[in-house]
């Protein structure tokens, strides 16, 4: 049986309008047994996956990428897309409740897509950002770079290649 509270969700997916399946990726492969990942997809076959939300624990996928779900294996990513994915912890609590859109607005600004994932029994606010080009990955990582000097976030790549 699946703990709920082990869920991560998207609740307002980027390409939301393109979905018609969600399929749930065991995080396990990316070492977090027990967790799951709901992501959006579409799918014409039920075999191949079009990724249509900003993955934010799975490494090495990203937006519009191709994915297939084997039976019992990792899931495997057969094409990609061309984007690339940071994700980002808002280690500040007080400024994830109250000033999150300063961030959020930053990131904006840059044309960057950006997703916040939730999960029940974190306070913390947990983002993912995708970067379909080199100058929003340059424009990006400048607004991290001024809010991880604050010691408002930290971020890591989670895709950091298109290839």
């Amino acid at each position: 049986m699946i703990d709920e509270d082990k869920i991560v969700v998207h609740a307002e997916p980027v390409e939301r309008d393109r979905t018609n399946y969600i399929v749930r990726w065991d995080l396990a492969f990316d070492e977090l047994p027990g967790w799951f990942e709901q992501l959006w997809t579409r799918t014409d076959d039920r075999q191949r996956y079009e990724l249509c939300c900003i993955p934010f624990f799975p490494y090495g996928v990203s937006l519009g990428d191709i994915v297939e779900f084997p039976d019992g294996a990792a899931p495997r990513v057969v094409a990609k897309s061309g984007h690339r994915t940071v994700r980002l912890i808002v280690e500040d609590v007080a400024f994830a409740h109250e000033r999150h859109h300063e961030l959020h607005g930053a990131i904006a600004a840059t044309g960057a897509a950006m997703e916040f994932c939730r999960f029940r029994g974190h306070e913390r606010g947990y983002g993912a950002v995708d970067l379909a080009d080199d100058a929003q990955v340059d424009a990006v990582l400048a607004v991290f770079g001024a809010f991880h000097e604050r010691s408002v976030i930290s971020w890591e790549w989670a895709d950091p290649k298109d290839g």
